[in-house]
């Protein structure tokens, strides 16, 4: 018996993908996402930031160059990884492995947690600068209380 997916026996999981939800979001406005309208224009960490911390406009611009440096750094960080990854799976079926070789392969990926710690100390730092004296604290108090990470 072969099954019939017109009519009334049409699966409800069928309609899951149709119509408008199932074509890619596009917005003329660069950081606004499907679910949050963009209130401030910008990213989800930098809006919590911008209300937590009251952040004006121009701390707001300099706080996002800052977040996007950031991101980047993550993302080639998540490159590097996987690229060892690969490289120490083409390593692990020749019988001549090495402590060396595994060590040579796992080099990028050593170099970009230096990169990334790097990274994460400059954008504390510029962060702090773009900061007052009351936002720092509160600043501070988002890192301890793990509200936000950088």
């Amino acid at each position: 018996m072969r099954f019939n997916y017109c009519g009334y026996r049409r699966p409800r999981y069928a309609y899951a993908y149709a119509g408008s939800a199932h074509r890619p979001f596009t917005s003329s406005k660069p950081y606004e996402t499907r679910r949050h309208g963009g209130s401030f224009g910008v990213r989800r960490p930098l809006r919590y930031l911008s209300y937590r911390l009251d952040l004006d406009e121009e701390q707001v611009r300099r706080i996002a160059a800052i977040l996007d440096v950031l991101k980047t750094e993550r993302e080639q960080a998540a490159l590097d990884e996987a690229r060892t990854v690969t490289e120490i799976a083409t390593l692990v079926p020749h019988q001549e492995l090495t402590v060396d070789a595994l060590r040579e392969a796992l080099a990028p990926r050593v170099a970009a947690a230096e990169r990334m710690q790097l990274a994460v100390a400059r954008a504390a730092k510029d962060i702090a600068d773009a900061l007052d004296d009351d936002q720092r604290h509160e600043f501070a108090y988002l890192l301890n209380a793990k509200s936000f990470s950088l």
